[in-house]
């Protein structure tokens, strides 16, 4: 008699959860929770840091620029302008842009005051038009050849702006001349014609 074969049924074995898994998601979960919010304090204590340094650095840079004075004889040629700050840190860069800043604005105010002293003077002594776009424009180059060395950008910003300001200047002078030049020749034309008239009065022609 054939023996039947007998078949043992496998079925998928249920895994329960321990205590023990339990623990370790909650852990799990706990440490991520902490790590995140230990780089949001991180985060923020850097920036608080970061913004610290940045307005020491301004306050740094806007105390120890160079002076109108020290401007002037850098422009001259006697000395050498120092610029505090540079590129190493937040406060140093803080330091250099607020320095280049007011130096800027003092080198504009520096070359307006000259180029006026400059426009004043030809007024005064009837300077050819030539002439004086040669001195403005040599003072515009003095005060922007400081800027090249240490910030080159703002030195063709420094350039726009007192072009523009040094271009109405010597408009407004050319104008005045050529009014100034109609006015003489006008008077030169009368005093011709009234001495003509004079003379045929007289009897006598001027030749």
């Amino acid at each position: 008699m054939v023996e039947r074969p007998t078949y043992q049924r496998r079925g998928a074995q249920l895994r329960m959860p321990t205590f023990q898994d339990a623990v370790g998601q909650v852990a799990a979960r706990g440490a991520a929770q902490t790590g995140q919010a230990l780089d949001r304090m991180t985060s923020f204590f850097l920036q608080q840091t970061e913004q610290q340094a940045q307005i020491r650095g301004e306050e740094y840079g806007a105390l120890h620029a160079p002076t109108r004075e020290q401007l002037k004889d850098a422009m001259e040629g006697k000395d050498d302008i120092d610029l505090p700050g540079g590129n190493f840190t937040v406060a140093d860069r803080a330091a250099r842009k607020a320095a280049l800043a007011i130096t800027s604005d003092n080198l504009q105010h520096l070359a307006q005051a000259r180029i006026t002293e400059i426009v004043l003077d030809a007024y005064k002594t009837q300077k050819d038009p030539t002439d004086l776009a040669t001195e403005v424009d040599a003072v515009i180059a003095g005060y922007g050849d400081i800027l090249d060395k240490n910030a080159p950008t703002l030195a063709l910003n420094f350039r726009a702006k007192m072009g523009m300001y040094a271009n109405r200047e010597y408009e407004s002078y050319a104008k005045s001349q050529i009014k100034t030049s109609t006015s003489s020749n006008k008077a030169s034309v009368t005093q011709i014609l009234l001495n003509e008239r004079a003379g045929i009065a007289s009897g006598s022609v001027i030749q």
